[in-house]
């Protein structure tokens, strides 16, 4: 009977070792990017990490971004630590840019980012005509290069 409790010790310790992150690997950040007005995902939201050189589009249904490390432009890896401060920049068109700080834990980095429209106040654009001293008709007796 002891034999069969360290046999399960055993695996349940194999186990555990098992599911343990390798140096240097990032653990799992999740950022789901909403509308304000009626927390709904914003298809064309982009996420920007600090380190990084492009942004990252979100999942279009979800308006989901997860990844466990971002890329500079030289392919340096940066992977997400816990106990590491991550910043990040999500914007989308349409609407105001929100920067965010996070604090990596070693699990559950799940983070809801909701973004502002952007209110803009149109006026109404006269048709101007600007003189650039050419506002002669052209003669039409010449077809032109290409005929």
């Amino acid at each position: 009977m002891l034999s069969f409790a360290m046999l399960c010790f055993g695996f349940l310790i194999g186990n555990a070792e098992a599911k343990k992150r390798k140096e240097g690997e990032g653990v799992l950040i999740e950022i789901t990017v909403l509308d304000k007005e009626d927390d709904a995902p914003i298809a064309t939201a982009v996420v920007k990490h600090a380190k990084e050189s492009d942004p990252s589009r979100v999942n279009q249904l979800s308006g989901k971004w997860q990844a466990k490390e971002v890329f500079n432009a030289e392919g340096e890896e940066f992977p997400f630590l816990p106990g590491s401060t991550e910043q990040f920049s999500i914007s989308a068109p349409g609407y105001m840019t929100r920067a965010v700080t996070y604090d990596v834990r070693r699990r559950a980095n799940v983070i809801e980012v909701s973004l502002e429209k952007m209110f803009m106040e149109q006026e109404e654009i006269e048709d101007l005509i600007i003189p650039f001293g050419r506002d002669q008709e052209r003669d039409g007796g010449s077809a032109g290069g290409a005929n």
